[in-house]
């Protein structure tokens, strides 16, 4: 994969991870669903502002790291993974917005 091969995927990710970021602070703020991650549950009950600053920071820092290593197995593999959770938690929040 070449560095040019991962802006398409970062993009989605970043915008993944927003999606998500909104998706459960607005769920959560509803009173529709819960962080079921124990350690974001424990950062969102202690402040949300670092909720918000760990969900998003975390893909992000994915991203710039692997634009600094460019290609690699071990890139892919974790580019690959993040996105595949990523989809599989917005699709969860699809179903709960489409249940509401």
């Amino acid at each position: 994969m070449k560095t040019d091969s991962l802006k398409h995927p970062s993009i989605l990710l970043l915008l993944l991870s927003v999606a998500d970021t909104y998706l459960t602070l607005t769920g959560i703020s509803g009173g529709y669903v819960r962080e079921a991650n124990p350690l974001m549950n424990a950062i969102l009950e202690w402040e949300p502002a670092y909720f918000f600053a760990v969900k998003l920071s975390l893909p992000a820092i994915l991203v710039v790291l692997s634009h600094l290593i460019g290609d690699s197995r071990p890139v892919r593999i974790l580019m690959n993974a993040a996105l595949i959770v990523y989809v599989t938690v917005f699709l969860l929040h699809a179903v709960w917005i489409l249940l509401i």
